[in-house]
């Protein structure tokens, strides 16, 4: 914070921490005292305002801790991104003790990105449109903000340092532990405040002010959310995803309707159970194979995947059940992936039935991995097992014979390749062969077949 707030210095601005690490700082700083016990704060965010040279400032900022500026000139905001250091290079070196974090290297100390924006007061046109934007002091910047608990700042110039700028009060709502908007127009203004004022409540175990509450049940009545963008509303609704308690935010935004302000959308049954059922945060090993995962899962706890994120099972979830249409600013594999969870009643009668393992991966090898997880949890058992078979074992079973085995066996490429590559991975699923040998007498039968 010192460097930062050196570097503005140099380039002639003020500087300061602002928003949630503000927030967050005041109650990491609570449980160290309440704990009596010493510990050092680790800010996950870092948003810095500076009052100008936004983009000088944040240039140099890059340049002194070598990281990646990318400036958005219309809102005067911009971000520097840092590569992460690997886990290895955070090791103590030798004769260092585990408690010397102060030997490690800046770059191992730092987050993955600093947010700096120039201190800007904001004018909305009309309800939920993208706000203009002009320059203004800490205080007018801090007024333009949704709520009192993140319009609070700490100056970090030198001979200002620590600072506190609390012009609405927020100390008072963190102490208290309650979310309060700034003015009355706050949903009107910025209809996403609804879901970050659901979501901040959630997350830090906070109650939400009556009036703020009343405020944003009318904003609600009154279906300002169907105002904003479907780009607007999924990004909320991808960080909710990403949420730790992401089952209690969405169970606040069913019961105040807010999807169905959005999009006349009202969940379908079973929403909140499959939702559960994806969403409960577990102590699961990224190394486990998926059907381990999925197993720990039935008994109470969910898999960190490897691959796929929990966020991005809950958000593929989440779109399977909601009206998307071409609108929707969303990636063609989730897409994909909703659209197979959205239209698994296909094949769900068929998986019902005594099937061999060739048959379940002739059903499910086209189905996009992340929406068989998805899947794999949420459908009845005998279903349910089929789906974790396939992803465990079936989807990892190999055949020795390649494109070259196939030229030498006489046959010219085509369509008779694939067919044949097939039945060969069929006959080893099924156990008809076991062997290599097996393997190269079946595919002489074939070739022999083919040719005749």
């Amino acid at each position: 914070m010192e460097r930062l707030g050196r570097i503005a210095q140099h380039i002639g601005t003020r500087s300061f921490l602002v928003g949630g690490p503000v927030r967050d700082l005041l109650l990491e700083t609570d449980k160290v005292r309440r704990q009596k016990a010493p510990d050092s704060i680790v800010l996950p965010d870092v948003d810095i305002a500076v009052e100008d040279h936004s983009r000088e400032y944040g240039a140099a900022v890059a340049k002194e801790f070598g990281g990646r500026f990318v400036f958005h000139s219309r809102f005067m905001t911009g971000t520097v991104s840092f590569p992460q250091p690997q886990a290895a290079n955070l090791k103590p070196q030798a004769g260092e003790s585990e408690s010397s974090s102060f030997l490690l290297p800046l770059s191992s100390l730092l987050p993955s990105h600093i947010d700096i924006t120039q201190t800007r007061a904001e004018t909305y046109a009309m309800p939920a449109v993208l706000p203009a934007v002009r320059p203004a002091s800490i205080v007018g910047d801090l007024g333009r903000r949704g709520f009192t608990i993140n319009a609070m700042a700490m100056e970090i110039t030198p001979g200002a340092f620590g600072t506190f700028i609390d012009p609405f009060d927020g100390r008072a709502d963190v102490a208290q532990r309650r979310v309060r908007v700034l003015h009355a127009r706050s949903f009107i203004d910025d209809p996403t405040r609804i879901f970050r004022c659901i979501r901040f409540a959630q997350r830090l175990g906070f109650t939400i002010e009556r009036q703020t509450l009343d405020l944003l049940r009318s904003a609600v009545g009154e279906r300002l959310p169907a105002f904003l963008t479907p780009e607007r509303i999924l990004y909320e609704l991808r960080l909710i995803c990403a949420e730790p308690r992401v089952v209690p935010i969405v169970r606040s935004l069913v019961r105040e309707r807010v999807l169905e302000a959005s999009w006349r959308w009202t969940p379908p049954a079973g929403f909140m159970r499959a939702f559960v059922k994806l969403g409960t945060p577990s102590e699961a090993k990224t190394g486990d194979s998926p059907s381990e995962r999925l197993r720990r899962t039935q008994r109470g706890t969910v898999p960190v995947f490897a691959v796929v994120s929990r966020a991005e099972l809950l958000f593929i979830y989440w779109l399977s059940v909601l009206p998307v249409t071409d609108r929707f600013p969303i990636k063609k594999e989730e897409r994909e992936a909703a659209e197979a969870v959205a239209g698994f009643a296909e094949l769900r009668p068929k998986l019902k039935r005594k099937l061999k393992p060739s048959q379940v991966y002739k059903l499910l090898r086209p189905v996009p991995e992340p929406a068989l997880l998805i899947l794999a949890l949420l459908e009845p058992k005998a279903v349910g097992a089929k789906i974790r078979a396939f992803l465990d074992r079936y989807s990892k079973v190999r055949i020795a014979t390649t494109g070259a085995d196939l030229r030498g066996a006489g046959l010219e490429p085509g369509p008779a390749y694939r067919e044949i590559l097939d039945e060969l991975l069929f006959a080893r699923l099924d156990g008809r062969i076991r062997t290599v040998t097996e393997e190269r007498a079946l595919l002489q039968k074939l070739a022999r077949e083919m040719g005749s």
